[in-house]
C-alpha cells in the first residue's frame, strides 16, 4: 500500500517515527511540538552532539541528518526527499524554509595533505551555516561552510553557496550570486 503524503496514515506513521527518534535518542533529540519524519530517514546523533527541531518540521523520506556538533531546525521547516544536513560544528536554519529534494548542506571541509605522492585525510575544516527565515532553497543546491543566508532569500536549483547571501534576494549559480533584489 502506498501512502499519500496527506493521508491520515502517512502522518500517523510519521509521528510514529518521530517520537521513536525522540525516545531513542533521549536529551540529544529536543523538540519544541510534534515534527513528522518520513520513511527511511537517517538520523545520526553523536554523543555530545544534539539536534534541536522547532514546532511541525517534516523530515520527508529519505532525508538525512547526522550531527556532531548541533543542528537547529526551526518551526515549520520542511526538508525534502534525499536532502542532507551534516554538521561537524553548527548549522542553523530558521523558522519556514523550504528545502527542496538533493539538496546538500555541509559545515565542513576534509583536510587533505599530500605525502609521499598520496593524499591523506587529516582532518576536517568546520565552519558554522546560519540560514535566516522564509528562505526557499530549491533543487540540487549544496551549502557549503561558514555560509551565511539571511531572511526572504531564493536559492535557484543546481547553486552552490559558497559565499554569504543577504536578505532579501534571488541568488543562484555556481558559484553562486545574486540575481535579483525582492521589494
Amino acid at each position: 500500500m502506498k501512502l499519500i503524503k496527506n493521508s491520515i496514515w502517512f502522518r500517523g506513521f510519521g509521528v510514529l517515527r518521530f517520537l521513536f527518534v525522540k525516545i531513542w535518542f533521549s536529551k540529544r533529540f529536543v523538540t519544541k511540538g510534534l515534527s513528522l519524519i518520513g520513511s527511511r530517514c537517517s538520523i545520526l546523533i553523536k554523543r555530545e552532539a544534539c539536534i534541536t527541531l522547532g514546532n511541525k518540521v517534516i523530515l520527508s523520506e529519505g532525508s538525512e541528518l547526522q550531527t556532531s556538533g548541533k543542528i537547529v531546525i526551526g518551526s515549520n521547516t520542511s526538508i525534502n526527499k534525499n536532502s542532507r544536513i551534516i554538521a561537524l560544528e553548527n548549522i542553523t536554519i530558521g523558522e519556514r524554509v523550504a528545502i527542496a529534494q538533493f539538496v546538500t548542506i555541509l559545515d565542513h571541509d576534509h583536510s587533505l595533505v599530500k605525502k609521499e605522492n598520496r593524499f591523506q585525510l587529516e582532518g576536517y575544516i568546520t565552519a558554522p551555516i546560519t540560514i535566516g527565515n522564509d528562505v526557499w532553497i530549491a533543487d540540487k543546491v549544496t551549502i557549503l561552510k561558514g555560509v551565511s543566508i539571511g531572511d526572504n532569500v531564493i536559492i535557484g536549483a543546481h547553486s552552490v553557496v559558497t559565499k554569504d547571501i543577504p536578505s532579501n534576494c534571488i541568488a543562484a549559480g555556481i558559484p553562486a550570486k545574486i540575481i535579483k533584489y525582492l521589494d
